[in-house]
């Protein structure tokens, strides 16, 4: 049996600069790190204890879709026609809290929001969420930065 033991923590995108989410499984050695902020995911993955495989998508976008049950949704690729009418039916469905819900593109180190509106700390460099997370909950004494979306 593997023991899963990880360490979460926020840090900063490498594809936007902004926070995303660093899930460290350090006995493993995996590692996956997604930004809800541009969609940009990493997975250091092993099926068999020694041999690693690494996916990463740059990120293009994210779908934050709020409701009972709640979905994200990374964009590996520019968004399609196709696609951006899909999302924006999935939004506007009965089911989803068009408040808490956003649709965010990124391209060419520009955000550009298609329906709702993104969290109070969306647009934050991770400078400045790190600094607000201090005042909020302490300095940690590893240096670790709370998770907060």
């Amino acid at each position: 049996m593997i023991d899963m033991t990880s360490v979460m923590c926020s840090i900063e995108c490498p594809n936007c600069g902004r926070s995303a989410i660093e899930d460290n499984y350090y006995k493993s050695e995996e590692k996956y790190i997604y930004c809800y902020r541009c969609g940009y995911l990493y997975k250091r993955m092993t099926k068999d204890g020694v041999n690693f495989q690494v996916d990463k998508n740059k990120g293009y976008g994210h779908l934050s879709k709020k409701s009972g049950e709640g979905k994200a949704v990374f964009f590996n690729s520019q968004m399609t026609i196709d696609q951006l009418g899909e999302y924006t039916n999935e939004f506007y469905s009965e089911n989803t809290s068009q408040e808490k819900s956003y649709l965010i593109t990124y391209e060419d180190g520009v955000f550009r929001c298609l329906l709702g509106t993104p969290t109070d700390n969306f647009h934050l460099s991770f400078e400045e969420f790190k600094e607000k997370m201090i005042k909020k909950y302490g300095e940690d004494e590893f240096g670790l930065v709370p998770i907060e979306v």
